[in-house]
């Protein structure tokens, strides 16, 4: 479904101006009523070409899109098959832009906070 910009409503009251100047042939407001429909006609002309570029702006995202999601696929099967070939722990790895399994992390342990003394009653 296709949206109507929303300026359009303002280009209808231009197309309503410029039939009733025509219609009723005011002579010192002819020049700029011909300035006008020339200008109505360049700016449908260019409305019309944005609406074909949004079209194609919108079709061409949506295969970037589809092609993204492939090569994201294909590349995780590639980085599994590297894993695979050189170890997951290899040097190697850093030249695909893969990080290399180096252990895992350990926390050292917290030192424990000296608990608050109770005040006893007296």
């Amino acid at each position: 479904m296709s949206r109507v910009p929303q300026y359009m409503h303002r280009v209808a009251g231009w197309e309503v101006t410029n039939t009733g100047l025509t219609a009723n042939k005011v002579e010192h407001l002819e020049a700029p009523r011909a300035d006008l429909e020339q200008k109505l006609t360049r700016f449908k002309g260019l409305s019309a070409q944005h609406a074909a570029l949004t079209t194609s702006k919108q079709e061409i995202a949506k295969e970037m899109q589809g092609l993204f999601r492939e090569v994201e696929t294909l590349v995780a099967f590639i980085r599994t098959g590297i894993r695979q070939h050189f170890g997951k722990d290899s040097e190697k790895l850093i030249e695909f832009g893969l990080q290399p399994f180096r252990g895992f992390k350990t926390k050292a342990p917290e030192p424990e906070a000296p608990k608050p003394s109770r005040p006893t009653a007296s």
